[in-house]
């Protein structure tokens, strides 16, 4: 005898998202798929990433699909995700963004009418995805490689996930998924750092440094920003100790990668978060020390952190950390600070003969090299330079800088309103997030360029898609149930709370 309806729903009830057994599982099992080829070196490298994306297809799922590639561009190594080439030549995280479209466009159609679902942050992203059409355009035309073309377009081709997110996400699987995921990568990631760091020296010589610097190390000051804005506004939901907890190993691994400017970008990150800690409480405990307080308290557990790995490693992260920030007094003592200022240099000249449109998608320019193994300088053929800014003015001209200054300022604001509209302590912790990121991401822009040419481009237009899509359903992320003890929070002083953009977001279909 068939089993009816019931009995066959009944049969499937296991099979949920939030079933911890059933993530458990699937993790391991990826686990395996990951380790297992690669005992046959890189023969079958192959393997994992098309079964990923025959899972990712066979699930049918946008919001997991998504979920799937925002962890896996975060915390994958870049030489393992540059092994994981699709048909086409698209890299796993691509194929998996690619799949995300897809099933949200099925989505679109079927389930949703056609119904748009808008945001403040539409209009910006159009302006920066058309700006890298004509740049494209423009690099075509002047002759550059086709091949440097389609390299440079595909990182400002990731922001069209802004639109994934604000079409299938809801407030909740943004606050209760996605966010989370930003701190497991990050946890992923600082034991990666750890591991490769104790494994390239000698422990038993306390003078030698291996610096660990990777692209996926940029989520590591977003992780802390993260965890910082949860411990101080909202540390019912998982508890300030446990939060605590997870700041120490993602702060050790921070400090290895001896990176001034995200140093630099978490410091700005780090004041602005005290700031509107300091900004949202009552006026009657309100004091102005308690914020330079916390801003010298959280440096002081990152520096500790550092301290008590060195004291047990011998590893010296100390003087060489002391070495990275020497240019700061004195840049004639760094020969590759020296290069980097000369790069500099040559890109303004280039940019000086084409300020509008800049020279196109694909150029290229000859940059001085400091080879540590020769000792010398030399000159080679570069696509890119180490700063947003001029990276943006170079190759898109003033046009592109200010299509993408459009959007950082909006999603600054964005963050902000929500920040002063919100009322529970979970959607300010998010928002706060927000306006700490971009504020860090702006310094970090000064030289580093990975907001436009890199894969995480990808994570910070989910992350703007998050904040979109939070702000859209304040009133439905504001009725997120809390914990016991949770009590809704006041509005910061000085913020005037907005009229709730759009129509608030309930659940939704968890499986979309």
């Amino acid at each position: 005898m068939a089993p009816g309806p019931r009995a066959s729903g009944a049969s499937l009830a296991w099979l949920r998202p939030d079933n911890r057994a059933l993530v458990a599982a699937v993790a391991a099992a990826l686990v395996l798929l990951i380790a297992v080829p690669a005992l046959w070196g890189e023969r079958f490298i192959w393997l994992p990433a098309a079964l990923l994306a025959a899972a990712a297809c066979a699930a049918f799922s946008s919001r997991r699909t998504l979920l799937l590639a925002f962890v896996l561009t975060m915390a994958v190594p870049s030489t393992v995700l540059l092994r994981w080439t699709l048909p086409g030549g698209f890299r796993l995280h691509e194929g998996l963004l690619l799949a995300a479209l897809w099933f949200a466009l099925v989505d679109w159609v079927y389930r949703d009418g056609l119904r748009v679902r808008r945001s403040p942050l539409d209009g910006p992203v159009l302006a920066v995805l058309a700006a890298a059409l004509v740049a494209a355009v423009v690099g075509w035309l002047r002759g550059n490689l086709l091949t440097v073309i389609v390299r440079d377009l595909r990182f400002p081709a990731y922001y069209v996930a802004l639109f994934l997110v604000t079409h299938t996400a809801d407030s909740r699987f943004c606050l209760r998924r996605l966010a989370p995921a930003v701190v497991v990568a990050g946890l992923l990631v600082s034991v990666e750092y750890v591991l490769e760091f104790v494994g390239a020296i000698d422990l038993s010589v306390g003078t030698r440094f291996v610096r660990v610097a990777r692209e996926e190390g940029l989520v590591l000051p977003v992780a802390l920003l993260l965890l910082l804005n949860w411990m101080l506004l909202a540390p019912q939901r998982y508890g300030r100790w446990r939060l605590a907890i997870l700041f120490v190993p993602v702060s050790l691994a921070f400090v290895l990668t001896v990176g001034r400017g995200m140093w630099l970008s978490f410091a700005v990150g780090l004041v602005v978060t005290a700031l509107l800690w300091y900004r949202g409480r009552d006026a009657a405990r309100r004091r102005a020390w308690q914020a330079a307080a916390l801003v010298l308290a959280t440096g002081g557990a990152v520096v500790g952190a550092a301290v008590l790995f060195q004291r047990f490693s011998g590893a010296a992260l100390g003087a060489h950390a002391l070495a990275r920030l020497q240019p700061v007094v004195d840049y004639r003592r760094d020969v590759q600070f020296l290069g980097r200022l000369s790069s500099y240099w040559v890109t303004i000249q280039r940019i000086g003969l084409r300020p509008v449109l800049g020279s196109g998608l694909g150029a290229t320019l000859p940059f001085f090299v400091f080879d540590e193994q020769t000792g010398a300088f030399g000159v080679h053929e570069f696509w890119n330079v180490d700063s947003l800014y001029l990276a943006l003015l170079w190759k898109c001209g003033v046009v592109g800088l200010s299509a993408f200054c459009w959007l950082a300022i909006a999603a600054l604001r964005l963050a902000w309103r929500t920040f002063c509209g919100a009322t529970m302590p979970e959607v300010r912790a998010f928002a706060g997030f927000g306006v700490a990121l971009w504020w860090g991401m702006a310094v970090l822009g000064i030289s580093d360029a990975a907001l436009v040419s890199g894969r995480f481009a990808l994570v910070f237009a989910v992350l703007m898609g998050m904040l979109a899509v939070v702000a859209r359903d304040v009133p439905a992320a504001d009725a997120l149930p809390a914990a016991p003890a949770a009590a809704p929070a006041a509005a910061a002083p000085g913020c005037s709370r907005p009229g709730a953009p759009g129509a608030p977001g309930g659940a939704g279909d968890e499986g979309r």
